[in-house]
């Protein structure tokens, strides 16, 4: 019989960015004025990342005859699923693979036995994590193998939480000269750390360090995007274009109940304030860049409130909704995904062989990762 391949863990990856963080303003890259920069924005929401991965396999099949999406944007900022989903395509994984992962795989991720007895989900999830880890460790290695981050083809930007020291962390490309470390993650603990949704899946555990769901406190990366162009590259505004697919964000109505303050209480309050983060950086972004430069896709009604693990439901009714939304916004869809892009800055990778990448410059060596 077969040996099964375990995930093999990378390099350590970098842990204290308060203590090595810039002291100076970041040296701004070039960016040609007549040229646009594309982001492709993914939010988190567990299996509802079904919704992206959708949409995104009908714009390789309808719009780009079989191109690769990384080959069409200059970056993918992912959270949580939309992080394993910007990953995946950043290595130049085929959407339609990528889609596969959720429509077949995520079934023995999110085995639907718990959303099928809610009381004895609830029990287990007040002393232990719904779902075991390790499923969703080897689908990922299984997908991903021994790449790294610094393999993938356009920037990307992909947040998480970081422990014990209550921590942000953005995973990066080599992109900018200041990016030095987080190239070296290998890509599956990447995606496994960004998708550690507390009460859901175990953190993604080191030596001295655990890293939780990047959700907690940017399941909308479009502002962590945003910032990361204008710090990086001589970007105006203007230049920049984003496709923002969310998972769904309906209203969160907060009871009376919450209110008393206590600690059952506040667990009410606190998925309000997840609600939040998810809106409040969506608007953030379409006050700084403009309505225009912005498009924004989401499920909607039911489908908007599907839980995060209820692989049935997101299957049933979130393709569906996909499939409509790409073909109400085929022409903006088409027009963002128009052109291909310039090979990304390298400053510590070297291209991956096979692509159409062009050798880039490596000099530079101010900073580091942030």
């Amino acid at each position: 019989m077969a040996r099964r391949a375990l995930p093999q863990r990378g390099p350590r990856p970098f842990t204290d960015r308060r203590a090595h963080s810039l002291k100076t303003r970041r040296k701004r890259l070039p960016w040609p004025a007549d040229r646009p920069f594309r982001i492709l924005s993914l939010d988190g929401g567990g299996i509802r990342g079904l919704y992206a991965a959708t949409i995104l396999a009908r714009v390789e099949q309808d719009l780009l005859g079989g191109g690769r999406i990384a080959d069409h944007v200059d970056m993918i900022a992912g959270t949580s699923t939309g992080g394993i989903i910007a990953i995946g395509l950043g290595l130049g994984k085929p959407a339609t693979l990528i889609h596969r992962l959720y429509a077949v795989d995520g079934e023995s991720v999110f085995p639907p036995f718990w959303n099928q007895h809610p009381k004895l989900r609830f029990w287990r999830q007040l002393v232990m994590p719904l779902f075991n880890a390790k499923k969703l460790e080897e689908l990922l290695f299984r997908t991903f193998g021994t790449a790294t981050l610094g393999q993938s083809i356009t920037r990307l930007v992909v947040p998480a939480f970081l422990g014990p020291k209550t921590d942000i962390a953005v995973f990066k490309t080599d992109h900018h000269p200041d990016f030095k470390k987080d190239h070296l993650m290998t890509a599956w603990e990447a995606a496994r750390a960004t998708s550690a949704a507390p009460t859901y899946f175990s953190g993604h555990k080191g030596d001295d360090y655990v890293f939780l769901d990047g959700g907690v406190w940017c399941n909308n990366p479009i502002m962590a995007a945003v910032v990361d162009v204008l710090s990086a590259y001589q970007v105006e505004r203007d230049q920049i274009e984003i496709l923002s697919i969310g998972t769904g964000n309906p209203p969160y109505q907060i009871s009376r109940f919450a209110t008393r303050g206590g600690l059952f209480q506040w667990r009410e309050i606190i998925l309000g304030a997840m609600y939040l983060t998810t809106d409040n950086a969506q608007a953030q972004a379409t006050l700084l860049l403009g309505p225009e430069q912005i498009l924004r896709l989401e499920p909607t009604g039911a489908g908007a409130a599907i839980d995060l693990a209820d692989w049935t439901a997101a299957c049933t009714q979130l393709q569906p909704q996909a499939q409509q939304a790409f073909e109400a916004n085929r022409d903006r869809l088409a027009a963002f995904f128009a052109a291909p892009i310039e090979a990304r800055h390298r400053f510590y990778t070297e291209a991956p062989v096979g692509t159409h990448e062009r050798a880039t410059s490596k000099a530079g060596s101010a900073g580091v990762d942030g």
